[in-house]
């Protein structure tokens, strides 16, 4: 039974990044230029990313993760961290070391 819901899980993460953290040109998706994407570290403590989230939505806009929300769905902490960990990339210019890591591959490109 796990077996069949990871291939499922990692497909609903994929496309939640891919169709909430993507634009297809990478300067439009921010104030200035950054290459790649900040994504969640997988092997990330559940504990550290819920208080990133929680950190970053006090000092972001986190609407579109919240019900409701364009991206709330899937609604799992690996995927809302992600979106939280590449609004801070995209506004601060940094990737949240030990949560999070840059990709060069845009998420957009695995669907």
């Amino acid at each position: 039974m796990a077996n069949n819901i990871l291939p499922i899980f990692l497909f609903s993460f994929i496309l939640s990044v891919a169709l909430c953290s993507c634009s297809g040109d990478p300067a439009l998706r921010g104030k200035k230029y950054l290459d790649g994407w900040c994504v969640v570290n997988t092997g990330a403590p559940a504990d550290q990313l819920q208080a990133f989230l929680d950190y970053g939505c006090h000092e972001l806009d986190c609407s579109p993760i919240l019900p409701g929300g364009a991206c709330y769905e899937p609604n799992v902490l690996l995927a809302h961290s992600s979106w939280i960990l590449d609004k801070f990339y995209r506004e601060g210019g940094f990737c949240k070391e030990g949560l999070g890591y840059i990709t060069p591959i845009n998420p957009c490109k695995l669907l």
